[in-house]
């Protein structure tokens, strides 16, 4: 009677752990299982065909424009989107991009009335700038789709500039992307972008004719979009779904438009000249809070035209280049 009792117990013993196991199996697959648009996407040739009458098929963006002539304007764009007051490091890349490009044309695409404060009085005020306001209206919708309400500003932005530039062409920079030096070496081909080895495309120094083939093929990838993901639909999307299978579509720059994340080496180093080697640096200023140290957000919690005077760090360097001199 004992024996039976005892086989009973491991029976159901076993029995309990076989169900545990099974559990436990069903949640690793269903964590571990990648979401759909996290696999490879296909390939799409309605996607591309939507080029197929492109002025630019055939373009060669490794050489450029056959007789090396600037094809794209020398325009520098600035998307400011429910900004009034410019900020110190807003001053500064707008001058950095005067300084160093000397473009024909520097446009602030904005929905505010008017700038004020300190800062804009500054660039006001710099012999030789000019700016032109251009109104824009902050999109709600893409395709028919509501932009998030949580990223509303910053994907309505995405789409922005991408529609700024195939109305003007030229080159757009993020509001905190400090020109290093002359991009018109890049005017020559249909369009230049950051895209860092093993990495997805960065979207804050663009470089583009206005009938450019990635500049209407990265709009259409929008027809799916996720609202609540950050960086899916500018970055991740158009480069798995157009640029893995056409990366001859741009001309990539890996390393020296500086989009790969650069924050150490502005903000902790007490050297860094490598950057004057850089065309473009992206100084993830609104990411500064986190990504630097505490000790140097105690000590500089906001830098400004007063305390980058004696700031040891590299990024004290860019900013008086560019601000005093």
């Amino acid at each position: 009677m004992a024996a039976v009792l005892q086989w009973k117990l491991q029976r159901l013993f076993s029995v309990r752990r076989l169900i545990v196991l099974v559990v436990v199996i069903i949640i690793l697959v269903l964590l571990l299982k990648p979401s759909e648009d996290y696999i490879i996407l296909p390939y799409r040739q309605e996607l591309f065909d939507t080029v197929a009458d492109s002025p630019f098929n055939g373009f060669n963006n490794e050489t450029g424009a056959l007789n090396g002539e600037y094809i794209v304007p020398n325009i520098v764009h600035f998307l400011f989107f429910d900004i009034h007051e410019l900020s110190f490091v807003d001053a500064v890349c707008v001058l950095a991009a005067f300084k160093n490009q000397r473009p024909e044309n520097i446009y602030f695409h904005t929905n505010v009335a008017e700038f004020k404060g300190h800062y804009w009085e500054k660039l006001k005020n710099t012999p030789g700038l000019k700016i032109q306001i251009k109104k824009v209206t902050l999109p709600e919708k893409i395709f028919g789709q509501k932009f998030s309400a949580s990223y509303h500003r910053w994907h309505a932005g995405d789409v922005a500039r991408i529609m700024i530039l195939m109305e003007y062409g030229g080159i757009f920079l993020d509001n905190d992307s400090y020109l290093v030096k002359s991009l018109d070496k890049f005017r020559k081909f249909e369009m230049t972008l950051g895209w860092p080895e093993g990495q997805y495309l960065g979207t804050q120094v663009l470089v583009a004719h206005k009938d450019a083939r990635f500049l209407h093929l990265w709009l259409e990838t929008y027809r799916q979009y996720y609202p609540d993901r950050w960086y899916f639909n500018a970055g991740e999307k158009p480069t798995r779904e157009v640029l893995w299978f056409k990366p001859e579509l741009v001309n990539r720059v890996k390393v020296l438009f500086g989009v790969q994340g650069l924050s150490e080496e502005l903000y902790r180093l007490d050297h860094w000249d490598e950057w004057r080697n850089f065309y473009a640096v992206h100084l993830l200023i609104r990411h500064r809070w986190y990504l630097d140290s505490w000790w140097n957000m105690f000590r500089w919690p906001q830098l400004n035209e007063d305390n980058i005077r004696d700031y040891p760090k590299p990024f004290g360097d860019m900013a008086r280049e560019a601000y005093f001199s």
